[in-house]
């Protein structure tokens, strides 16, 4: 299937918006505008077959791309023996294409680059005709370098209209597409905000006589954050970023998982079911989002390619970082809008690993703060002192021997009291049963079993 056909079908079977589809790539338009590319060098005389031969023929570079301005001096930059320049006037808004053409400033003919009798024959054709129309470039090789070699060099600029058409065509959209992302981004990302702010109301604390579904969110959020759907949780993959196809099926697999656990039953408040529905329809934007951006950095990619493949210009490696230093269309929504559900949605609700002891790998309850800022529960703290260990287990700096009741974290406590209830319950009747074992022991000198 052709690629302007199945690009058009995905656009109205994906049931983008009617803005989406207006900004979408127009990659028939562009085709068309390739086509007059190609017409406008073969009434120059440049074939595709004349470009691919400088390009194959030449012991150097021929193409050279300048999207600053205009062409550095040919000798500073190692193209004294190119017979071909392709070169940038302007900015992205506003600039002009044109080639280069290096010929021989005593006999105005194409340097001899060893090139086929065929590839000459036109190259000279073409600077005959244009030496009776305009003047021949100097270039500023010349008034850099004394040698011999760059006094006899001179260059004759072709400029080509259709190329100009296109490229300002594909920018523009290109430029639509990138505010198109932008917006949706900061409508997303407001989304996610609001959300937050519902979550946090629903999933408060519980107070007398109030109905909490903080143990519910927790747990969805985990599950979640476990689930690593728009980036790989791996350091073997290096978290790297997953394909829209990979997300989805990741983000599938988390709704199934919620409703096997049956979650949702759970919910106390009654707004929390319609608030995890919008957390799942936020995930669902941004993966339309990314598929929207998905296709039309493809559709970008093989129009550049067919550019390439009808004119031999070598547009496909240039034109894209000539736009921006990252290419156009660079894929940082997912980042962006992670982020903004890191620290505006899954933050609201403390997660229990982020407050365990680090020795005995349950809640630090009572948590006790070294001087080196490492934080351990009371037992574990304990056990060290009696056993006169005075390192840190973290980061052995020597400061457990010098902690004492000043060292305990009263703030810290009564915020996990607050957010962990069921665990620090736990956790207590745990100290409790510990410490009544060490007093029998101590009085009866015999084990004792507490069933």
């Amino acid at each position: 299937m052709k690629f302007a056909h199945s690009f058009s079908r995905v656009l109205e079977e994906e049931d983008f918006p009617a803005d989406w589809q207006a900004a979408a790539i127009r990659y028939r338009e562009l085709k068309k505008c390739i086509k007059k590319v190609q017409s406008e060098l073969l009434d120059l005389g440049l074939t595709v077959e004349v470009l691919k031969g400088l390009v194959e023929e030449a012991e150097s570079p021929i193409f050279k791309y300048m999207f600053d301005g205009s062409p550095p001096s040919l000798c500073s930059c190692g193209f004294e023996e190119s017979g071909l320049i392709k070169g940038w006037i302007g900015t992205i808004n506003s600039f002009r294409p044109k080639l280069v053409l290096t010929v021989d400033a005593v006999d105005w003919v194409p340097l001899d680059l060893n090139l086929s009798q065929n590839t000459r024959c036109s190259l000279e054709s073409l600077v005959k005709e244009k030496l009776g129309k305009e003047e021949v470039g100097t270039g500023g090789a010349a008034a850099r370098d004394g040698t011999e070699s760059c006094k006899s060099i001179r260059t004759v600029e072709i400029t080509l209209y259709s190329d100009s058409e296109f490229f300002h065509l594909l920018t523009s959209e290109i430029t639509s597409l990138e505010a198109l992302q932008s917006r949706s981004e900061s409508e997303i990302r407001s989304h996610v905000l609001q959300l937050g702010q519902s979550v946090t109301a629903v999933a408060a604390p519980k107070s007398r006589n109030s109905k909490s579904d903080l143990y519910p969110w927790r747990e969805i959020f985990r599950i979640y954050l476990e689930s690593g759907i728009f980036f790989s949780n791996l350091e073997s993959e290096s978290h790297r970023e997953r394909t829209v196809e990979k997300a989805t099926e990741r983000l599938t697999l988390f709704a199934d998982e919620i409703r096997r656990l049956g979650i949702q039953t759970r919910f106390k408040n009654p707004h929390s079911p319609s608030l995890f529905k919008m957390f799942l329809s936020v995930n669902m934007d941004v993966l339309r989002v990314m598929r929207f951006h998905d296709i039309n950095r493809t559709a970008m990619t093989k129009i550049l390619k067919k550019f390439d493949k009808h004119t031999a210009l070598g547009v496909r490696q240039t034109f894209p970082t000539f736009v921006t230093p990252t290419g156009p269309l660079a894929s940082h929504l997912s980042k962006a809008i992670c982020h903004t559900l890191c620290t505006s949605l899954l933050n609201v609700i403390p997660q229990l690993d982020d407050y365990l002891c680090p020795i005995c790998s349950s809640i630090s309850v009572k948590p006790v703060r070294l001087s080196c800022n490492h934080i351990f529960c009371v037992r574990c703290l304990v056990k060290l002192q009696r056993a006169n260990k005075d390192p840190c287990p973290m980061c052995r700096r020597h400061c457990v021997l010098r902690a004492d009741s000043g060292n305990l974290d009263m703030g810290l406590y009564n915020f996990l009291k607050r957010y962990f209830p069921k665990e620090v319950k736990i956790k207590q009747a745990e100290n409790e049963r510990e410490v009544a074992l060490e007093q029998w022991r101590n009085v009866h000198g015999e084990s004792c079993v507490i069933s």
